[in-house]
């Protein structure tokens, strides 16, 4: 099984952020809840700058990257939550890094 990441940046609209928040952190329980593949999905909010929102998404695979992508939930989401996004920036996570590479020194 070949997992699949995403890494996004979230530069919001102040005026619609606390909207914003709720709608986010409902959309990823129901993804959670709802779609057997997605993994992990952690919204995170900057601290020093609380309009910047960071997101964690892991999905088993391909399959399950799919069933997120053309779900009817991601869409009614997506209608409530972009007006308020001013930039995103999606970052693709995949593989698996030999930890023994990051020993440190001593």
């Amino acid at each position: 099984m070949k997992e699949i990441g995403y890494y996004v940046e979230l530069d919001i609209d102040p005026a619609q952020r606390e909207e914003f928040h709720v709608n986010m952190l409902n959309h990823s329980a129901a993804t959670l809840d709802g779609e057997e593949g997605c993994l992990v999905f952690d919204v995170f909010v900057d601290a020093r700058n609380p309009n910047r929102y960071a997101l964690f998404e892991l999905y088993a695979d391909e399959a399950a990257v799919d069933e997120h992508r053309f779900s009817k939930q991601l869409a009614k989401h997506r209608a409530e939550v972009d007006p308020a996004i001013l930039t995103r920036v999606i970052w693709v996570v995949s593989g698996q890094v030999d930890e023994s590479n990051f020993r440190g020194t001593e």
